[in-house]
């Protein structure tokens, strides 16, 4: 890695191939990231690793609340995070062309997902009386 003397390995695992940053040592969460979107695995090189390894990235702070707006990598690209939701990048969007301006919109699109648990009190239902 450019700022690290880490090593960068191309490794491949139940689900594919991936690049990770640093060797194995147990009982230590290494930086990984998914390969599966690149068909060419033998055309990987250390620049492309260096590049998807970047990710999440983040973009800026949200005007609303000041909580991080992220550009994730995934299998199926790339998204755009802010808290629980989720906003692909338009596959001929050059992702690293992306300004926290532009993220704000796509998290206002209408292909936006909503993940995870939503915070707040659970409804207060009856308990169940077993007989």
């Amino acid at each position: 890695m450019p700022d690290s003397d880490e090593k960068v390995f191309l490794k491949q695992g139940p689900y594919g191939y991936y690049v990770q940053v640093g060797e194995d040592k147990k009982g230590l969460y290494l930086k990984r990231a998914s390969l599966s979107d690149i068909k060419d695995v033998d055309s990987v090189t250390i620049e492309d690793a260096i590049d998807i390894l970047q990710y999440p990235k983040i973009l800026g702070k949200h005007p609303d609340d000041d909580h991080p707006v992220l550009m994730t990598h995934s299998k199926v690209g790339f998204n755009i995070r802010h808290r629980r939701t989720l906003a692909p990048v338009p596959k001929n969007t050059d992702p690293k062309k992306i300004t926290l301006k532009e993220a704000l919109k796509l998290l206002s699109g209408k292909n936006v997902k909503k993940f995870g648990r939503p915070k707040g009190k659970a409804a207060n239902k009856e308990p169940i009386e077993w007989h």
